[in-house]
């Protein structure tokens, strides 16, 4: 793949190894799903109306897995994916049970929304099989252009008023390892295309300062 990934983190030691590859998320994921039985949370992505939209993540995720199930909280999104054709099921991450396990749990920009974030983290675990994989992603707090935002931008206009932390690697990966789970991998990303590009024509990796987003794969512990 393309150059714009950066590797940093492996449970109990931090800083590893750099790996590029300058894919948007959706290849990257797709890529990484393929023949595999996939649940995607927070499926909807906020409306129902994204199905439409090329970047939407779940209509790449079931180009290339061998079944997905959706799951999201909001339910007439949810009814509206299912008469398109889409599996997807309503409830709540935290606290779901849908009495089957899966090879890859995709859980993308969520777990900055729980309330209860070791509760999702050990529920999510719960739904993979034995050698299962969880994949999260979430924007990155140390991503320079939060740090401005936070300077010049007005306190209405500054955050999703939907979200309830910031994580970077080490504070994801602590509340992986204390739910039972351990981090395989971790990589700063950067979902600019612009961005991408220029990682792509100098070679550099995605470092954290100009990373949007990390994105975590992590295992059960058995």
């Amino acid at each position: 793949m393309e150059a714009g990934w950066r590797n940093v983190f492996k449970w109990p030691n931090a800083m590893t190894q750099t790996q590029r590859l300058n894919s948007r998320i959706q290849d990257f994921l797709s890529h990484f799903v393929r023949d595999k039985t996939v649940l995607d949370v927070g499926c909807v992505d906020h409306s129902a109306s994204i199905e439409q939209e090329e970047h939407w993540l779940h209509k790449h995720l079931a180009s290339s897995a061998k079944s997905i199930l959706g799951l999201d909280i909001l339910e007439s999104d949810a009814v509206e994916l299912r008469q398109r054709g889409y599996e997807v099921t309503c409830g709540d991450a935290m606290t779901v049970s849908l009495n089957r396990t899966f090879d890859v749990v995709v859980a993308g920009e969520i777990v900055e929304h729980v309330d209860d974030p070791a509760a999702f983290v050990c529920n999510m675990a719960r739904h993979l099989n034995d050698q299962g994989r969880l994949v999260m992603t979430t924007p990155h707090v140390f991503f320079f252009l939060h740090f401005l935002e936070s300077i010049f931008s007005s306190a209405d206009r500054r955050w999703n008023p939907q979200h309830v932390a910031w994580y970077c690697p080490f504070t994801l990966g602590n509340l992986l390892h204390r739910n039972n789970l351990e981090v395989e991998s971790c990589f700063y990303f950067t979902r600019s295309r612009k961005l991408r590009r220029l990682l792509k024509l100098t070679h550099l990796p995605c470092y954290g300062i100009i990373a949007s987003s990390i994105l975590v794969i992590a295992r059960k512990r058995l």
